[in-house]
């Protein structure tokens, strides 16, 4: 896809309006941006739709281009499958990381698009390291490239708690697939009845 400008062009991977909000924020000086929303994992429709629209909501707020993926949680189910047991942070996300970015690299393909990254970087409990092993295998082949962003350094996440508030943003409690609710519910619990102190 030609540039508007001198500037090179880049998709952005949207997990949620908070975290594409700043990437929009630290990335759009360098990169002429789109935004693609591809979120399989997310565990319900009602769910999805609010993350969809809140996401587009960013998008339109800064004049960028907006698509978002099909919603097919059956895919996601069937990734990340034999690893449905597995903590937050291994290998279910890697799946699950890989699913998504993989989609991305091809949407770049079918809209003309030479490369790509990924928003999910500013969470603290994403795995940067994961993030950009997931996103060079997602482009290995395909004549696409993916660019290694760790937005959450420079207070980046901080500043995206910051700006959700200022755009009056949703802000998720948890990753949005039904087994990070899960353990968060969970967490939650032991906070509410905490163990008994030691006699």
């Amino acid at each position: 896809m030609a540039s508007i400008n001198d500037k090179p062009d880049l998709v952005l991977h949207i997990c949620c309006a908070p975290d594409e909000a700043w990437g929009i924020q630290a990335l759009k000086e360098d990169y002429n941006l789109h935004c693609f929303f591809c979120n399989p994992n997310i565990d319900t429709e009602v769910e999805y739709k609010l993350r969809l629209v809140e996401a587009e909501n960013v998008a339109r707020h800064y004049n960028v281009p907006f698509s978002s993926d099909k919603y097919d949680p059956q895919s996601w189910e069937q990734c990340i499958g034999p690893y449905a047991h597995t903590p937050e942070g291994g290998d279910r996300c890697r799946e699950c990381f890989l699913l998504r970015l993989r989609r991305t690299a091809v949407h770049c393909k079918e809209t003309g698009y030479d490369s790509f990254s990924t928003v999910m970087s500013v969470s603290p409990h994403k795995s940067i390291s994961m993030l950009n092993e997931t996103g060079a295998e997602a482009a290995s082949g395909s004549g696409i490239k993916y660019r290694c962003f760790d937005l959450k350094k420079k207070d980046g996440f901080r500043k995206s708690i910051l700006l959700s508030k200022e755009l009056g943003l949703y802000r998720q409690n948890y990753c949005g697939c039904r087994l990070s609710k899960k353990e968060r519910e969970i967490r939650e619990g032991k906070k509410k009845f905490p163990s008994p102190l030691p006699c």
